[in-house]
């Protein structure tokens, strides 16, 4: 793999990390220093014009050594289901989210830009 296309994969993993991942990371920001604020708000600023994030993700992750963000409470396995046929992928490919529509309801939106995520038939 050259150096460009690994590159490029860091990338496209940073971005996925962040899209899935960035309601925790919103919500553990409330009540961290403004240099985390400011971090986080420049990384989704980056994020949104599809410009570099890696090194400014790995920051924001190393801020808090303890990464107590992640130990915020996930979904529960259980509540609406979720449309087995139909797949939801990143509105423009920069990332590999993937994510199920909930049954007869719109298509998830895109936690980085807003958009809409279109959807597949998988089967």
């Amino acid at each position: 793999m050259s150096t460009s296309t690994a590159g490029e994969e860091r990338e496209r993993l940073a971005l996925t990390y962040l899209c899935e991942r960035l309601p925790d990371i919103r919500a553990a920001a409330s009540g961290r220093p403004v240099e985390y604020q400011t971090l986080l708000t420049a990384i989704e600023t980056a994020a949104r014009t599809r410009t570099p994030i890696a090194e400014l993700l790995e920051q924001l992750i190393q801020f808090d050594a303890g990464g107590s963000y992640r130990q915020l409470p996930h979904e529960m396995p259980f509540g609406p289901g979720h449309a087995d046929e139909e797949i939801a992928r990143c509105p423009d490919g920069a990332c590999s989210r993937t994510e199920r529509p909930r049954p007869a309801g719109l298509s998830p939106r895109c936690r980085v830009t807003g958009e809409r995520m279109p959807t597949r038939t998988t089967g």
